[in-house]
C-alpha cells in the first residue's frame, strides 16, 4: 500500500492552511486517515484574580467551538476525503505532541514561517519542538 495511511495536520488557521492540508492530501495513501488539528491556545490576561490572571472558561469554550466549525467547514470542503477534526487545549507543542503519542500517526504535515534568527530565538518555533520530538516523520510546509 502507497502513501501514509495516518497523518496529522495541527492548523493555526493561517492563510496558509489550505495548501498545508493539500500537502498531507498528496501523500495520504488509499483509505488513509487526515485528522485536523486545531490548539487553542490562551494567553493568560483576561481577567485578575487573587491568584493571578486568567481568561474566562467561557471564553475558551466559544473559541474552541469556532475552532470546530473553521475544521468542520475543511472536512466539508473536502468530502471524498477521510478527515476528522479535533480541537484541543494548551501549550501547541506540547498538545501536538501529546496528540502524536495518542494516535500514532505516520507523518504530521504542519506550516513553519520563515522567521528570521532574532525571531526564532526570541519566539521559538512549535514546528521545530515538534521535529526535535516527534518519533515520527515531520513534514514542514514553508511559508
Amino acid at each position: 500500500m502507497k502513501g501514509f495511511q495516518k497523518i496529522l495536520v495541527p492548523l493555526d488557521f493561517s492563510d496558509n492552511a489550505e495548501q498545508i492540508l493539500g500537502s498531507a492530501l498528496r501523500v495520504v495513501g488509499e483509505g488513509g486517515t487526515v485528522t485536523l488539528l486545531h490548539v487553542v491556545e490562551w494567553l493568560p490576561a483576561v481577567t485578575e484574580g487573587t491568584f493571578g490572571i486568567y481568561p474566562h472558561r467561557k471564553d475558551i469554550e466559544k473559541i474552541k467551538e469556532l475552532s470546530r466549525a473553521k475544521l468542520g467547514e475543511m472536512v466539508r470542503r473536502h468530502p471524498e476525503e477521510n478527515l476528522e477534526a479535533v480541537v484541543r487545549e494548551g501549550k501547541a507543542a506540547h498538545v501536538i505532541l501529546q496528540t502524536i503519542g495518542e494516535r500514532e500517526p505516520d507523518l504530521v504535515v504542519m506550516g513553519t514561517h520563515g522567521r528570521s534568527k532574532l525571531d526564532h530565538l526570541l519566539i521559538g518555533s512549535v514546528a521545530e519542538r515538534v521535529i526535535r520530538h516527534a518519533p515520527c516523520a515531520v513534514l514542514t510546509v514553508r511559508f
